[in-house]
């Protein structure tokens, strides 16, 4: 049997036509073989917008999976559970983990929450059914949960300002609820990436070293190759070559730089992922 795969970009920092709204977020809508699913929820404006104006909504989804914690990939949760009514939301066990963020503005240091905006108990008044996982699994019918990745420091993204609230202290932040998406095709699987903060290079050594997966149909979403050195960027390309990927699109956190080298790079084989795109597989 035939599996189909469509999946639209719903929310990201910028859009691809007229009459969508730009936010600093990701989600994407999955909608594969009749079951629709939810992946990740922009910080909160432009999902109900942007959906309106793509003619979609959230009605029939069968469950919401999270890529981690931060606000900007959480904030529409609220409206969206709210939307479908009860569902199963498939997350890290560490979703809710105290995220912060230190920059400097205007010369200070500024120290900022920027996790999830809601409480697991007042989500779950409102229909949330949390499925927490902190290994890779299989959530729904072709499609895997990818969490719990070892993490080879050379090939992490130099994201420095990120902290946690462990007791009264801020320590580093490792995001160790990041967590990516692998769906089957008739072909080779699509991985899915929410903001990949355990870095796209641990991410694809995981999925071929645990799973066995040596090509990709395509690499969706964010890669945060921003926090890259330009100089590492070489490295991704021939990594992402390594997996013969027919199609790659960037979207939120990959960053202008990393976007002009892939795109010189892949050539055809490149597009911005942006809000508004919609990919058939």
């Amino acid at each position: 049997m035939e599996t189909g795969n469509i999946i639209s970009i719903l929310c990201d920092n910028s859009i691809s036509r007229p009459g969508l709204i730009g936010e600093h977020g990701f989600s994407v809508l999955i909608e594969r073989d009749n079951k629709r699913y939810l992946f990740d929820t922009g910080p909160g404006m432009s999902l109900p917008l942007n959906l309106k104006t793509m003619g979609k909504d959230l009605k029939g989804v069968e469950k919401i999976f999270i890529s981690h914690g931060h606000y900007d990939h959480t904030g529409g949760l609220k409206w969206a559970i709210g939307q479908t009514g009860r569902v199963e939301v498939v997350a890290h066990k560490a979703m809710f983990a105290r995220h912060m963020s230190i920059r400097l503005e205007g010369g200070r240091e500024t120290k900022k929450y920027i996790g999830c905006q809601f409480t697991k108990e007042e989500l779950e008044r409102l229909g949330a059914v949390f499925c927490f996982l902190d290994q890779t699994k299989e959530v729904a019918p072709g499609i895997c949960f990818i969490t719990g990745i070892d993490r080879k420091p050379d090939q992490l993204p130099l994201d420095t300002h990120l902290l946690m609230q462990k007791d009264d202290a801020l320590i580093t932040d490792p995001v160790e609820d990041d967590s990516s998406l692998l769906l089957e095709t008739d072909d080779s699987p699509i991985l899915l990436l929410g903001c990949s903060h355990a870095g796209v290079l641990n991410i694809l050594d995981h999925i071929r070293e645990k799973m066995g997966i040596k090509k990709l149909r395509a690499i969706l979403g964010g890669t945060h190759l921003m926090f890259f050195g330009l100089g590492e960027i070489p490295r991704v390309i021939e990594k992402f070559e390594e997996f013969s990927i027919d199609f790659i699109g960037v979207s939120h956190c990959t960053g202008m730089q990393a976007s002009i080298e892939l795109a010189k790079h892949f050539g055809d084989r490149f597009m911005a992922a942006s809000a508004g795109s919609v990919f058939s597989f």
